[in-house]
């Protein structure tokens, strides 16, 4: 899977492939920015955890059908995490697999959600139970969308790019949390900018290293993993439990990062100065850290996730800033580690 990085989105028609029809499945509010380019077939999607269905990407293959797309087509998913998901998903199973790219609009997705092929939509309130592993011919970031995000839509991409340093990188997880301490991103600076998209691409180039050698996520990848076991069951609890209150992905992987950090000293594993250092980094992001939700709440969502196997979890676990482990845990012992944590 190739990356390109730019300044805006100028560059993008010469990555489409010649004599090949143009599919775009694009979020509404970004679809003006695509308004230039000619002859290309448009589906536009409500872009929520609602519509990330097999409802909704069985109504996208009728759209395509309809449209007379063939096998020769080309999809492009232009959005956040939803939408890249959902249209890697639908490119992966129409006409049992066409060609696609990804140009994610938000920093989450630039940074997570477009790279390294996990396709999926939700079942029965459960994220991403449904899916597939299909690469897409590339991704294609620019920062030219961010300057219209909300801070907090904005902010949990910060929160994605920490997770990938703190796993592999030690310099960028200080150089990366220091700058976003200071980063407009309404109104950032030509520099700041180029600053953003050198650590946009080294988060992704990292990512697509550690899938290359682990596609089927049976090995190292389990790693990226790190503090998604909380995260998404924090997404599931709030979307059953706490109806009225929204919480975003980036932010609960952040209470979840935190979570795994506080375990994993519990645990041994990392030292509590290591800690520390972990906690102010992440809380230089400036999304809350503590959501005030009971561990013991969201473990009934943690017993469907796919990281359960045989009555254990997988749980990766940071050591230090840079470096991370992972441990098979009995999920018996596991509930006695959550006693009085406070996600």
């Amino acid at each position: 899977m190739n990356i390109y990085t730019y300044k805006d989105i100028s560059q993008l028609q010469k990555h489409i492939p010649k004599n090949s029809g143009i599919f775009v499945i694009i979020d509404n509010k970004v679809k003006d920015y695509f308004s230039s380019m000619k002859n290309w077939n448009f589906i536009p999607i409500k872009a929520d955890e609602k519509n990330k269905s097999l409802e909704t990407a069985g109504r996208i293959c009728s759209r395509l059908m309809a449209m007379k797309a063939d096998r020769d087509c080309f999809i492009i998913g232009a959005g956040g995490g939803v939408t890249t998901d959902l249209a890697g998903f639908v490119a992966s199973v129409y006409k049992r697999g066409v060609r696609f790219g990804l140009v994610p609009t938000t920093l989450l997705a630039a940074a997570d959600a477009a790279i390294g092929g996990k396709n999926g939509v939700n079942l029965s309130g459960v994220k991403n139970m449904v899916g597939t592993i299909t690469q897409p011919e590339w991704t294609y970031q620019s920062s030219c969308f961010f300057r219209t995000l909300d801070n907090r839509v904005f902010r949990e991409g910060e929160a994605e790019m920490l997770k990938t340093f703190l796993l592999f990188d030690r310099d960028c997880f200080i150089s990366a949390s220091n700058f976003f301490t200071a980063y407009d991103h309404k109104d950032p600076s030509p520099r700041q900018e180029q600053t953003l998209r050198k650590l946009m691409k080294r988060c992704a180039t990292l990512k697509a290293e550690v899938v290359k050698k682990d596609e089927s996520d049976h090995g190292c990848r389990r790693m990226l993993n790190l503090g998604h076991t909380f995260g998404h069951a924090l997404e599931s609890y709030f979307a059953q439990s706490r109806k009225n209150v929204t919480i975003l992905h980036g932010e609960a992987v952040l209470a979840g990062m935190l979570a795994a950090a506080r375990l994993s000293v519990r645990l041994g594993v990392m030292k509590e100065e290591d800690f520390e250092a972990v906690y102010e980094g992440l809380a230089k992001t400036r999304i809350p850290l503590v959501l005030g939700i009971d561990a013991d709440k969201t473990l009934k969502f943690i017993y469907n996730d796919k990281k359960v196997s045989n009555g254990k979890l997988h749980l990766v676990l940071p050591v230090e800033i840079g470096r991370a482990t992972s441990m098979d845990i009995p999920m018996a012992d596991f509930e006695l580690l959550c006693k009085d944590l406070v996600l």
